[in-house]
């Protein structure tokens, strides 16, 4: 892979399982002195996460969980206001971004504490693409513009479902899916997950499937076909961290509070820089075995609804939009002027006040994230 330095960005509010069977991955890859974990806490998580990672370091692994005083200190040095990073949220993932990009990583693995490595697949060199030269790869092109990703599972029972972030408007219409082979510079590689696919809670709900194994190998998306991307095993270049900012969730819209969809907004707002950019997005492998953490599919399901409406409108609109700049912080800020503009257009029921000024903050945050990186970089 290189002398490039890696670094693993996970949150938790559980007792670290998964750290232990990521080391040995890394020893099996012997990227060991090359690798280092940032773990980021949040008020419920235990004793137990803070005593697993000393014990980690304690046998030689770069493992870093700083407390949540250590945590503001970071914000704060990095010019990123803590209270755009609230407690008791998957955001605060932004922590373990920011402290990524001040490591001088080059390869940001973002990761969730429920993905554990297979042994099987090459975990740390597959997502190593995003810091390669040009690979050839078989590429994928939809006739509608979007490709579903679960297609390369195995799923059982032998069903239709859809990532979560799939537009609902664009499932179940059987595009024609045409495969070249072509050449381009990978900054985006989004791993799947077996056992249990991240589909939404809906899907869940009405029909619950495994994922029993990879089938092929990983595919380039054309640059005209789409996929929601999320933030549970997905790497990325240094150069992409200015526009991975993880939206933040846990507003009102319409009534309905929202949440578990940061991810998904971020994936998409990502994939438009990387495009403009003139970048490529690979997904596939590697394959990370999915012990999902215990749901309330029901109560999921309450917080993704207004989250899913927007998406309706926005992924419609994000494959159109025209964004400016030659470099990844530029065609960010041009998202976030393009999508405060947009957001005044948008009509139809859940496009309340409450939501416009929903996207109107995201947009400040946006802004203020690129500033910060800019700081560090």
């Amino acid at each position: 892979m290189g002398s490039n330095d890696v670094c693993v960005v996970v949150t938790s509010i559980y007792g670290g399982d998964f750290l232990e069977g990521l080391c040995q991955q890394a020893d099996s890859e012997q990227i060991r002195d090359r690798l280092t974990i940032i773990v980021v806490p949040d008020r419920k998580s235990p004793d137990a996460l803070y005593a697993r990672c000393h014990e980690l370091s304690r046998r030689g692994f770069h493992v870093i969980c700083p407390n949540l005083s250590e945590q503001e200190a970071h914000l704060k040095r990095f010019g990123f206001g803590s209270h755009l990073v609230p407690f008791d949220s998957d955001n605060r993932r932004n922590v373990g971004f920011l402290m990524a990009l001040d490591l001088g990583c080059e390869i940001l693995i973002s990761l969730d504490d429920d993905n554990y490595c297979t042994g099987s697949d090459a975990f740390f060199e597959q997502h190593a693409v995003v810091n390669r030269d040009e690979v050839t790869s078989t590429t994928v092109q939809s006739s509608t513009g979007w490709f579903n990703i679960c297609e390369l599972l195995e799923i059982y029972p032998a069903v239709d479902v859809y990532p979560r972030g799939f537009p609902y408007k664009e499932r179940f219409r059987k595009p024609v899916i045409t495969r070249s082979q072509e050449r381009g510079l990978v900054r985006l590689n989004a791993g799947l997950w077996l056992a249990e696919p991240d589909l939404d809670a809906i899907t869940w709900l009405a029909l619950p499937v495994s994922a029993k194994a990879m089938r092929g190998d990983s595919v380039m998306l054309a640059s005209d076909t789409w996929s929601p991307i999320n933030t549970q095993n997905t790497a990325l270049h240094r150069d992409l961290i200015t526009c991975f900012y993880f939206i933040r969730m846990g507003f009102t819209i319409a009534g309905m509070p929202i949440d578990r969809y940061g991810d998904i907004f971020s994936g998409y707002f990502c994939q438009a820089c990387v495009r403009h950019c003139g970048h490529r997005i690979r997904v596939g492998r590697p394959a990370a075995l999915h012990k999902r953490n215990s749901h309330n599919y029901l109560r999921d399901a309450t917080h993704e609804l207004a989250c899913i409406w927007l998406l309706e409108d926005l992924t419609q609109w994000l494959r159109e939009a025209k964004l400016a700049g030659s470099n990844y912080p530029d065609a960010y800020l041009s998202l976030s002027e393009a999508l405060e503009d947009q957001v005044e257009r948008f009509t139809g029921f859940i496009w309340t006040d409450q939501a416009r000024s929903y996207f109107h903050h995201m947009a400040y945050c946006m802004r203020q994230w690129v500033a910060a990186c800019g700081l560090l970089n």
